[in-house]
């Protein structure tokens, strides 16, 4: 099984950091001015706010294991058989993806006879694109 983080660009770092700034600054005006009990509710939705926008630097990962490659991205999970992975290119595409970085790899596999894709952004591609095609390959000596 080998692990690997999603790379995270500074400008989402940045927005990160300012959105929870902002929310610990809310919760200390009402917290100051005694309103937290008053609205329990407030507090809470700001609470879990900050869990909610910190949640995927946390969690975004790329795992190959048992013939596949398995993403994790907040509560979303990828299954994908290594042997359906068609093309890996690099991309910079700022669809929505589990990629927390525009620095991106494009992942191009077959899924009930459509061809699928699926950006992800690992801080060593290298590593990456060299740990799936070892295996791929290791895969098809298996099955020769």
């Amino acid at each position: 099984m080998q692990k690997f983080q999603t790379k995270i660009d500074w400008w989402i770092l940045g927005f990160l950091i300012a959105m929870t700034g902002l929310l610990i600054q809310l919760l200390y005006t009402m917290y100051a001015k005694g309103t937290m009990v008053e609205y329990p509710e407030h507090t809470a939705v700001y609470i879990l706010t900050i869990a909610v926008i910190w949640w995927p630097v946390f969690n975004t990962r790329y795992i190959i294991e048992n013939e596949a490659l398995i993403i994790h991205s907040l509560f979303l999970k990828w299954h994908i058989p290594l042997a359906n992975i068609q093309n890996i290119s690099k991309t910079n595409n700022s669809i929505s993806s589990p990629a927390l970085s525009l620095d991106r790899l494009k992942i191009e596999y077959m899924k009930d006879g459509k061809i699928k894709q699926v950006l992800v952004s690992p801080r060593d591609q290298q590593a990456f694109r060299q740990a799936v095609e070892v295996s791929r390959t290791q895969i098809e000596i298996n099955r020769e």
